[in-house]
């Protein structure tokens, strides 16, 4: 018969058991920190007069200086206003701010702007713009669901899964990069493209929302640091070093070949545009310059894709103005001149004709020929009948002749039209980067989304970072 000894069974139980929690605490925290993902605050609507807030259930509205709740609500529209001493709730007070608007349970706050409805998951922040007086929304947001509100906006749904797959990358990763763009106004980066465009709720879908969740936390990076992962709709077919287009040097953002694009089509892949010089004045009248004529415009610098990064501006009196070619894009529209990959023809205020007219040494010949028949009946004052009948038939020999030697010529005819530009271009967006297109083309020829992302971005690494 064996005996146990109850102290040490006791013991080692309780060590197990000790061991089994530390263990498990162990894979808590595990779980957790590789679950923890960066919350951003993002300006949605900015420098606004008026915001009103509702929602789709309960939600409350807190004073974020006091951290007093103000009023909990439901099925109502709050209207909020800048003032002189913070922000006013309409009918229910002033206020120092910030505010913060909290749903309850799984309700969405609703922010209604022009009369849309537009849907945010997370909280919305209130608060005033120090510069000029107005209301900033911001939206308060785990990075992974704000990716959700950001894919559909910048590439359909209906593309390849790798395709989305490299966007959802890309645009975390940029995201991060550019965590503290605008910290100086109280948010991480805006919902416009000039960070990337975000919709919320309203603009999510099953296929961009799976896309963001199978890359959960993946990011590019090169030597260990998250990458500016810029990108842009179409390369035009080539992609442009980062230099020639922002002046800064990065590895990453090399030019690359890109004919991916002709295998998809893109809507904007060649394009036009014209304006007159009366317009384009203008505009740069507009800009501050003080000209009263634009006589021609020139490429200053070309870079080796073809993109011009400069253009010189001829203005009366022989002035230039020199100019960068994204900043002309900006003053027409960049839905207009969508890349700097273009060429601009010229069409003046001379205009060509064509009509049937002799040139001018074929009118002095037959001059000459007529003044010749006069001297020849002027040589003699007696003429006989033959001589006279022959004098009549050259004559007229020469007059058929006349007629059929009418030929159609081109003549410089002065008008009073404007000079019109007419530019024409290749891709869309600045080119630097990913081109979205090529991603498609590629994706549809059977690359992954790693292979499209270390293609557009050289020498990079894609991990895990959460």
């Amino acid at each position: 018969m064996v005996k146990l000894n109850i102290g040490k069974v006791n013991k080692f139980f309780l060590f197990l058991g000790v061991l089994c929690i530390f263990s498990l605490l162990i894979f808590t925290n595990s779980i957790l920190a590789a679950e923890k993902q960066p919350i951003l605050r993002v300006g949605i609507f900015l420098n606004q007069t008026e915001i009103n807030i509702s929602g789709d259930g309960p939600f409350k509205i807190y004073n974020l200086k006091s951290n007093n709740l103000i009023s909990e609500e439901h099925d109502k529209i709050v209207k909020l206003l800048p003032h002189d001493k913070g922000i006013e709730i309409l009918k229910k007070g002033v206020y120092s701010g910030p505010i913060k608007i909290i749903p309850v349970g799984d309700a969405k706050v609703i922010v209604i702007f022009n009369g849309q409805k537009y849907r945010y998951r997370g909280n919305i922040e209130i608060n005033i713009d120090k510069e000029h007086k107005k209301l900033n929304v911001i939206n308060i947001i785990g990075i992974e669901e704000y990716l959700y509100g950001v894919l559909k906006k910048e590439i359909s749904p209906r593309w390849p899964a790798e395709a989305l797959k490299a966007q959802a990358v890309a645009a975390r990763t940029f995201a991060i990069f550019n965590i503290n763009k605008y910290i100086d106004k109280g948010y991480n980066i805006c919902a416009s493209t000039n960070s990337q465009a975000y919709g919320g709720i309203n603009h999510e879908d099953p296929l961009t929302n799976k896309a963001v969740d199978e890359t959960r936390g993946m990011i590019i990076t090169y030597k260990g640091k998250p990458i500016n992962a810029v990108y842009h709709s179409d390369s035009g077919g080539y992609t442009e070093d980062s230099e020639n287009v922002w002046g800064s040097f990065l590895p990453y953002l090399r030019s690359v070949e890109s004919k991916f694009e002709e295998k998809v089509s893109p809507p904007h892949h060649t394009w036009s545009f014209s304006i007159n010089e009366k317009d384009l004045t203008k505009k740069l009248q507009k800009q501050g310059y003080k000209i009263n004529s634009v006589v021609s415009i020139e490429p200053n610098k070309r870079s080796e894709t073809g993109r011009i990064s400069e253009l010189a501006f001829i203005v009366d009196n022989n002035k230039v103005i020199n100019m960068k070619t994204n900043d002309f894009r900006s003053l027409i529209g960049a839905d207009l001149i969508r890349s700097t990959l273009i060429n601009i023809e010229v069409l003046g205020k001379e205009s060509r004709i064509t009509e049937e007219t002799e040139d001018k040494k074929e009118i002095e010949d037959k001059e000459e020929q007529k003044e010749s028949i006069k001297e020849i009946l002027e040589q003699k004052k007696d003429w006989t009948i033959k001589e006279l009948l022959e004098l009549m038939k050259k004559n007229k020999e020469e007059r058929e002749e006349e007629k059929e030697e009418e030929v159609l010529k081109v003549e410089i005819v002065k008008s009073n039209i404007p000079f019109t530009f007419i530019i024409s271009g290749s891709g869309n967006g600045h080119g630097v980067g990913m081109s979205q297109w090529g991603a498609y083309g590629m994706a549809l020829q059977g690359s992954r989304y790693q292979d499209i992302l270390k293609y557009y971005y050289q020498g990079i690494n894609i991990i895990k970072k959460y």
